[in-house]
């Protein structure tokens, strides 16, 4: 009876005692604005906004803008055939660890893209001449893809992330890429 008794204290205090583990901060802030780093440094404008559901899921979408000087000639002098020009990527991710401080996580995209297409075409003219010329067009695609990433926080609002991941376009394939990446190092301000 003793034993039983004791046990039953015991138990008690192992629970009491999980209870009043402090709970992070984190847990109170919903929302997540980040800026990409290494998407500004290769002249690309890439912000995202993401809210967390629950400690193990969030959702969010970030949207992607390219001036890149050095593509669009390579566009305009035909080394490269598509130079894309914007993408719109909503996500879902869940949290593949236990912390909320520091984390790995693992995502699904889905990536609407467009931008330019250029291609060399064979042409006749009114007197039946074949002759060969460079037709721009505008393409729009939809990829899907899976990213993993890790992401740590520094005083409970301000993330750094690293983000890795692939996807396939699936509409469009002739004019937009076939592969696309979706890598990042971003900063990030949680409220």
């Amino acid at each position: 009876m003793k034993k039983l008794l004791l046990l039953l204290l015991f138990s008690f205090q192992l629970v009491q005692a999980q209870d009043s583990i402090p709970k992070s901060p984190l847990f109170s802030k919903k929302n997540e604005i980040r800026v990409d780093v290494l998407s500004t440094v290769m002249s690309k404008f890439n912000v995202t906004y993401e809210r967390f559901l629950t400690k193990n899921y969030s959702v969010g979408v970030s949207c992607i803008f390219s001036n890149n000087k050095k593509l669009r000639d390579d566009f305009d002098e035909g080394n490269i055939n598509n130079f894309t020009k914007y993408e719109i990527i909503p996500f879902v991710r869940y949290n593949l660890s236990q912390s909320q401080r520091s984390f790995y996580f693992a995502e699904i995209f889905a990536d609407i893209n467009g931008g330019d297409f250029r291609e060399i075409v064979l042409l006749t003219d009114a007197a039946n001449n074949n002759y060969y010329a460079v037709e721009k067009s505008k393409f729009s695609d939809l990829a899907m893809g899976a990213a993993v990433g890790y992401k740590y926080y520094i005083k409970d609002q301000i993330g750094i992330e690293f983000l890795v991941g692939f996807g396939s376009n699936l509409l469009n394939k002739e004019k937009s890429l076939d592969i696309i990446s979706r890598v990042g190092l971003g900063v990030s301000y949680r409220f």
